[in-house]
Parts: structure tokens; C-alpha cells; sequence
């Protein structure tokens, strides 16, 4: 019966060292002793079935104790033991203290699965620097602040905003100049009222009664003539009189006036033919007397005014498009205005902190 019994415990003491056994918890410090303000690592590592979950320290205050601080904490290594039965995983503290003592580091405690296991012990022993205080005059004060070395990276963006703004502020001046000069875009220009056909040619014709070296030279006395009354018989009948022949001139107007002033008009076209292309060479008086028919055939053939109507004047196309560039000068001077404050700002600021 002993023996049973002894049996019996011996099966549950062997269950439990080998279920105790699946289970490795170990901490271990790279350094024990450091100066203020280095660093120590320790590696807590994990071996446990692959099926548990493993749950490592976690320090919320990123503190060990009161004077070891944990800087960062990673896991460095996992790896699969015994045919991936086991698994081993290492996770490293990065530690540091700032005032000398020798520290006791408690157990890490791990869980896995629904236990949880504590790790040895450790201790870490910080240093301070040893200060020679019979040889003051080894000490030396605080040096000045060292200028920084030019860097020409960290000024490469303002200069080329500077540039560009520079180079804005020319072309705004240069905008400006064309809008304020003292020939503007916009010239002043006049607008004549149009004569009416018979006004116009009246004019002509005194103009030729006055020249006396015109009618000395039949031909050219006879050109002067007709192309005034060619211009007034196209702006009066609509057809294009100055590139048609005095026949089909003459031809055309049978269909739309009487035929007595059209008669007078053909002897006058004969005799101006004779006088351009035959050297025939007038009298004064036959001079005079074709003036007056060309005078008498334009006063029959006038229309008069009864109603002056104001038309609306229209600018010419050149004119619309001055005024069309003047105001897209005037928008781009103000968004190129615009755009250098922006610009003067960001350089500004940027000075600023690099200085302040």
C-alpha cells in the first residue's frame, strides 16, 4: 500500500517539474556598472510551447524603480525550438540613471498562458565621474557659443524665393511704367462724320476749279475728274464703279437713272477717254463746260438727308484691344502684388526662426 502511495506521488511531482519545465524565464544585463546618463540593455528571454501566449512587463511610467529609467524596449529575437514544439523570444530594455548607487532590479514578471513566472534578480551600479578638486586649474570655464557652419541647404530655398521676388518686383515696375507712361495704351483718336456721297464730291470738284496747273494739262485734268465722279457713282449706286470702263459704267446706270443725265455723263466719259488715251488736248471753255455736267449730273442724282440719325460710335478693333490689354495689365500687376507679399511673408518668417 506505501508503495502505491509513493508511486502515486512520484507521477504527480514528475507532471509537475514537467510541466514546470515547458517554461524558461531568464534576465540578463549587459553591463553592470555605468556612468550617469549611459545605457544598459537587458534581455529578459522567454521559452515556452509554441500554443502559449506570452505576455512580457510592460512599465507605464517608463520606470524600473524610482532612479532606473527604461529609455526603450523592443523584441530583438524569436525563434522556434524542438521542431517548433517551443518557442524562444528575447526582449531588450534599453535602461539609464542619472544619480550614483548601486540599484537592485526587481524579477521581471512574465506571463504565459494563464501563469505567470518571475525572473531572477539583478543589480546595476552607477558611477559618476571622478573630479580631481586639488587641480582647479585643470578646469576651464564655459566657451563661447560656436557659429555654426554655413550650410548651404538649409539657405537654398530662401534664396531662390528671394531671387524670384526680386525678380517680381522688376516686372511689377516694369508693368506699372507701361501703364502710367506718358504714351499711354490708350492714344485719343477723333471720329470725322462721314460726309455723303454728293458733299464729298462737290468738295473734290472745287478743289480741281482751283487749281489752275490742272487745267492747263487736259489729262490729267480729265483723270481727276472722273475718278471723282467714279468714287461718287459707287458710293451712290453700290457697284464697283473705279474698276469698270466708262461703257459698262455708263451701261450699268441706264438701268437705274433717266437718260438725259446719263447721255451728258457718257459725252463727258468720251471726251476724258480721248483726253487720257488720245493726247487730245480741251479748250477752257469745254473744260468748263464738262465741269458742269459733272456738277449738274451729281446734284441730279443726290439723295438728301431728311433725319440725321446718331449712330453709336464703335471703337475700332485695335482700340477694344488696348483697353482689353490695359485691364489685363492692371489684374496682373495686382495678382503679381499679391503674390510678392506672400512671398515676403514666408521669407520673413523663415528668418525669423532661423535666427530666434
Amino acid at each position: 500500500m506505501l508503495r502505491k502511495i509513493l508511486f502515486f506521488f512520484s507521477l504527480i511531482i514528475f507532471a509537475v517539474a514537467n510541466a514546470v519545465a515547458h517554461v524558461s524565464v531568464s534576465v540578463k544585463i549587459d553591463s553592470t556598472a555605468i556612468l550617469i546618463g549611459q545605457q544598459a540593455h537587458i534581455a529578459l528571454k522567454v521559452v515556452a510551447d509554441a500554443n502559449q501566449k506570452v505576455i512580457f512587463p510592460v512599465f507605464p511610467n517608463k520606470h524600473i524603480n524610482s532612479h532606473v529609467e527604461v529609455l526603450n524596449e523592443k523584441i530583438s529575437n524569436s525563434e522556434k525550438l524542438n521542431n517548433g514544439q517551443q518557442i524562444s523570444i528575447t526582449k531588450v530594455y534599453t535602461v539609464t540613471a542619472f544619480d550614483s548607487a548601486l540599484y537592485y532590479i526587481p524579477p521581471f514578471k512574465v506571463r504565459v498562458g494563464n501563469q505567470s513566472y518571475s525572473s531572477n534578480t539583478l543589480a546595476l551600479k552607477v558611477a559618476t565621474m571622478d573630479i580631481d578638486t586639488l587641480h582647479v586649474d585643470k578646469f576651464f570655464g564655459p566657451k563661447d557659443i560656436a557659429p555654426v557652419p554655413f550650410s548651404w541647404s538649409d539657405w537654398r530655398g530662401l534664396f531662390m524665393l528671394s531671387l524670384f521676388l526680386i525678380l517680381m518686383l522688376l516686372a511689377i515696375v516694369y508693368l506699372y511704367m507701361q501703364v502710367h507712361n506718358k504714351r499711354p495704351i490708350l492714344k485719343r483718336f477723333r471720329i470725322r462724320p462721314t460726309l455723303p456721297p454728293h458733299q464729298w464730291a462737290m468738295n473734290e470738284i472745287q478743289k480741281i476749279n482751283h487749281k489752275k496747273e490742272v487745267h492747263d494739262d487736259s489729262k490729267e485734268y480729265y483723270t481727276q475728274l472722273t475718278n471723282i465722279l467714279r468714287t461718287y457713282i459707287q458710293k451712290r449706286y453700290g457697284f464697283n464703279a473705279r474698276e469698270m470702263t466708262s461703257s459698262e459704267i455708263i451701261s450699268q446706270l441706264t438701268e437705274q437713272q433717266d437718260n438725259k443725265s446719263v447721255q451728258e455723263l457718257q459725252q463727258l466719259f468720251e471726251t476724258a477717254d480721248l483726253a487720257k488715251f488720245a493726247k487730245l488736248r480741251t479748250m477752257l471753255n469745254e473744260n468748263d463746260e464738262n465741269l458742269y455736267k459733272a456738277v449738274d449730273f451729281i446734284k441730279s442724282t443726290k439723295i438728301e438727308e431728311q433725319e440725321k440719325t446718331q449712330k453709336q460710335v464703335e471703337l475700332p478693333p485695335e482700340i477694344q484691344r488696348s483697353r482689353r490689354s490695359l485691364l489685363v495689365l492692371k489684374l496682373t500687376i495686382a495678382v503679381m502684388v499679391t503674390g510678392s507679399l506672400i512671398i515676403l511673408f514666408f521669407i520673413g518668417r523663415s528668418l525669423y526662426f532661423l535666427f530666434v
